[in-house]
């Protein structure tokens, strides 16, 4: 039997690494991590006359693989990301992107007209420009100081 020298600092990057392939493999596939289903990351923002809302989505690749709905209070993106070509899941050493569904449904800031609104998507960036209702349009009203 032969003597080994402990290295506590390379044990703890083996617990690191196992540890890692745990969360990866139990966690993060199932979507457990999150605690909610994916969504795309999502900028939301008004100006005087309509909201804006514009939307990550990398890897899609047609407008048809995107369902934007609207009401004049909420905005809802449904949608799949498709892999390029399928593996087998005994053969994929690492994986962080994801693949699959998503829906996202945000409250809107303002009352809009969904009938009005547009959208483009350009290098996997989905920008939806959604007029404001009369009613919710600012009317500033300059208070005099005394």
């Amino acid at each position: 039997m032969s003597i080994m020298r402990w290295d506590p600092l390379g044990e703890i990057s083996n617990l690191r690494n196992q540890m890692n392939r745990f969360f990866d493999q139990n966690f993060l596939r199932r979507g457990i991590l999150a605690g909610e289903p994916y969504g795309p990351r999502v900028d939301l923002y008004q100006t005087d006359r309509e909201v804006v809302a514009t939307a990550e989505l990398p890897g899609i690749q047609s407008k048809d693989d995107i369902e934007v709905t609207l009401t004049p209070d909420t905005l809802s993106l449904r949608g799949e990301l498709k892999r390029f070509h399928d593996l087998e899941e005994d053969n994929v050493f690492h994986s962080e992107r994801y693949y699959g569904s998503f829906s996202r449904t945000l409250p809107l800031p303002a009352e809009i007209k969904p009938e009005e609104a547009r959208a483009s998507l350009q290098s996997g960036l989905l920008e939806i420009r959604m007029p404001k209702t009369e009613r919710s349009l600012k009317k500033a009203h300059r208070v005099p100081i005394q």
